[in-house]
């Protein structure tokens, strides 16, 4: 019978240690920036994905952070070459295009001749545009290592810098340990950290510049009389059977422990889709990536949150219900952020996804105007946020000066020559607002309602101050004529005749 005791009790303590740790692999596991369900075809309504034969993969709204399609996205993988995606980031943030960049002995004989680069040779010059050419388009191992020592004057504290950036971007789940991607059993990311880290790429206009181009010619150098083609791998961008409509960029990738790896940008109908596939091989990962933004382009749907949203609407008066009668015009002083969407499965009804208020507690270095964020789910997914501003007077000033009998309005910031508006962007329009700072109007109502209240006792007192001074007046005489009096009583004066 103690037997049997004792093994129960063994074996509900071995049943309390192993309940009690698996929830704690979960939430180590729970990393993305934003709450998003591990597996796209399980959310509720949402839109059923391609089968693929990548190991891992996902499709991200660049713009929201979206995720419209996950398969392992959080599994660790080896990145390959797309790790030069965080290189060129941090050569563009930390370097001008016109600097000169030296190739040091290590950077070029530290990579192994057989993979992919330009034929560099120790001591050559490039500039720091040529060599982003050179990184994204040749995918060059030895361009890579100079960048590092170019920015961070050595590689080992540039994969500093690329971690730091990675957390900095949402990608918890990476650790680069080399600044090219060749194979490293302590160089890992997942598809989502990819795609997060790629959100700086495609918004960045020199990234996208530079890896958007098919073919460059890197000019003669110090060292190199002759100029060197570069031109890109990516099939889904140049013309040829597997060019895609709308692809502007990404990068390609390949080792013998990674496998095929592969990051494309596309844009349609002005929504930018990031597609990150990893552990796929060179017959699969580009007829992968084609379904991945054909189930995005389709399926999904950009919608304006202050367009759709009315839970959070101000009254048109708004605070101050006397704006329109000086003004004959009102101004609400809480909106919603005119820029925050929402992505969301095509045909669906905009007030299914949730929202939630998150109040900001006016910390250092948080945007003052900004009261609230408002994040948007369906059906625990996320989908999209926004703000709820207090808008500024700096937004838009009222000038008393008139011109052509018309009141001007003056804006903080106009729209440069040349610049093109959609058609959206002009339904859209910003309406033109009167600012009134409440407490300002308050004072001056105060003060003239004081110096009228005074100008009035002023006037309304007038006949009592005369009856006052006339009264005086004859109470001086009077005291006047009794003194006299008094002296004539003391003093008599006589007759002399």
């Amino acid at each position: 019978m103690k037997r049997h005791i004792r093994f129960f009790a063994i074996y509900l303590i071995f049943s309390m240690f192993i309940s009690s740790a698996f929830p704690a692999m979960a939430t180590e596991g729970e990393t993305t920036g934003y709450p998003v369900i591990t597996t796209s075809d399980t959310i509720e309504g949402w839109p059923a994905g391609p089968d693929i034969f990548s190991g891992c993969a996902v499709v991200m709204e660049a713009e929201t952070g979206t995720v419209l399609y996950d398969k392992n996205m959080n599994e660790q993988a080896y990145p390959a070459s797309i790790t030069k995606i965080m290189t060129a980031i941090l050569a563009i943030e930390n370097c001008a295009m016109n600097e000169m960049v030296e190739f040091s002995h290590e950077a070029v004989f530290s990579v192994p001749r057989d993979s992919s680069h330009i034929a560099i040779t120790p001591g050559e010059f490039l500039s720091v545009e040529n060599c982003l050419y050179g990184l994204l388009l040749a995918s060059a191992n030895e361009v890579a290592n100079a960048l590092g020592e170019h920015v961070s004057g050595s590689m080992d504290s540039f994969v500093n810098l690329m971690n730091e950036r990675a957390k900095e971007l949402g990608a918890v789940n990476t650790h680069f340990n080399n600044t090219n991607g060749l194979p490293d059993e302590n160089h890992y990311t997942t598809c989502y950290d990819m795609a997060m880290i790629s959100r700086a790429a495609v918004f960045n206009e020199t990234f996208v510049k530079i890896d958007s181009t098919t073919s460059y010619m890197i000019p003669a150098t110090n060292l190199q009389p002759e100029q060197r083609p570069v031109n890109t791998f990516h099939p889904l961008l140049i013309s040829g059977s597997k060019h895609y409509d709308g692809c502007f960029g990404g990068k390609t990738g390949y080792t013998s422990v990674a496998g095929n790896t592969l990051v494309t940008f596309a844009e349609r109908n002005g929504m930018t889709l990031i597609c990150v596939v990893m552990k796929s091989d060179s017959t699969h990962i580009y007829n992968d990536s084609t379904a991945l933004l054909n189930y995005g382009f389709e399926n999904f749907t950009k919608l304006n949150i202050s367009e759709n949203e009315t839970k959070f609407s101000l009254p048109g008066s708004g605070f101050f219900e006397a704006a329109n009668s000086i003004f004959e015009s009102s101004y609400p002083q809480i909106s919603l952020n005119k820029d925050g969407i929402v992505v969301l499965p095509t045909g669906a009804d905009f007030a299914e996804a949730e929202a939630e208020v998150k109040f900001r507690n006016g910390e250092s270095g948080e945007d003052a105007n900004v009261m609230a964020d408002i994040i948007y789910t369906w059906h625990g997914h996320f989908v999209g946020q926004t703000t709820l501003d207090v808008v500024s007077s700096a937004q838009k000033t009222f000038s008393f000066a008139e011109t052509s009998g018309k009141p001007e309005f003056e804006s903080m910031g106009s729209r440069k020559d040349g610049e093109e508006i959609s058609p959206a962007s002009e339904i859209t329009q910003e309406k033109e607002y009167v600012t009134v700072n409440i407490w300002h109007v308050a004072a001056v109502v105060l003060t003239l309602s004081a110096v009228l209240g005074m100008g009035y006792l002023w006037y309304t007192t007038r006949q009592q101050r005369e009856r006052w001074k006339r009264i005086h007046r004859q109470k001086r005489q009077m005291r006047m004529a009794e003194k006299k009096r008094r002296k004539r009583k003391y003093y008599p004066t006589r007759k002399l005749w």
